[in-house]
């Protein structure tokens, strides 16, 4: 019978334990290579290219054409996401993948018109990557000659603040992305449905609501999250519609809250009557659908 030499013994694990280590070892591989695969997927798509569509916006020094261009920045809400000042704010605090939306006071001295137009209307950056926040779908059926009104009017901001940081895609923020809860705003805007086309005599209202109320109440007006159905108007005389606008009063005596209400007492009085005439057309055509 030999003598074991120094070296020459074996652990033998009990096959529980052996069979606890493969486990455990298997667990951490698929757990690494699933974040890894979450990783690429989200890479694809915060890294995609969209195509840069042609435009012929061109800024103008014109007076009224700035003038048309201030007016549209109120009543389309851009200071909700860009700050009172345009100078940019976080738009997602406190959420997954928060976003700043950017300083206008800087971009209007660094982007070209046709980058502006591109933003505003189809959420694609300079370098054809898409935005994350920015409601281009909201945007994305603004005339040409609205759309020129707005960046002549910021281009004669003075650059002010400073530029602000760009998104963060840390884990949790590529697990969104890659699941499908965080789309790409290139690829929401296009998409995004259309509210009741009721023909040209309409069509000077429905194109407001499209800028001014898609941001609370959907694309196609039939409400999200806490604002309702645009059919509510149904409950409106014109002049609590005027009334609501202008002060936030409802029918019912509160005032109900509101991120749009500066841009709403931004509106002219034919614009409202525009407004009010649309919804209301929109809100007989559904109860007889």
């Amino acid at each position: 019978m030999g003598v074991p030499t120094p070296g020459s013994a074996r652990l033998s694990l009990p096959p529980f334990l052996k069979w606890s280590f493969a486990a455990a070892a298997l667990a951490v591989a698929l757990t690494v290579g699933t974040a890894a695969l979450i990783w690429l997927k989200a890479e694809a798509v915060i890294e995609r290219r969209y195509p840069l569509p042609s435009t012929t916006v061109a800024a103008s020094t014109e007076t009224k054409k700035i003038a048309r261009g201030a007016h549209l920045v109120a009543i389309a809400g851009c200071s909700d996401c860009h700050g009172p000042d345009l100078e940019g704010r976080i738009t997602r605090g406190g959420r997954v993948l928060p976003v700043w939306s950017s300083n206008l006071r800087i971009d209007a001295h660094t982007l070209t018109d046709e980058e502006f137009e591109r933003a505003i209307r189809t959420g694609i950056r300079p370098d054809s990557r898409s935005m994350w926040v920015m409601p281009a779908m909201d945007y994305v059926y603004m005339s040409e000659d609205d759309v020129t009104a707005i960046v002549s009017f910021l281009r004669t901001l003075k650059a002010l603040g400073p530029e602000r940081p760009q998104p963060n895609f840390d884990i949790p923020a590529r697990y969104a992305i890659a699941s499908g809860d965080i789309e790409p705003i290139a690829l929401v805007a296009p998409e995004s449905p259309t509210s009741l086309d009721l023909g040209p005599r309409y069509d000077g209202g429905r194109y407001l609501a499209r800028i001014a109320c898609a941001d609370c109440h959907g694309t196609d007006l039939t409400g999200m999250d806490d604002a309702p159905d645009l059919s509510i108007i149904v409950g409106y005389t014109r002049a609590d519609f005027f009334r609501l606008l202008k002060s936030g009063l409802a029918t019912d005596g509160r005032y109900p809250p509101s991120k749009q209400r500066p841009r709403f007492r931004a509106f002219h009085d034919y614009e409202i009557d525009a407004l009010y005439d649309y919804l209301s057309a929109r809100a007989k055509a559904l109860r007889v659908r």
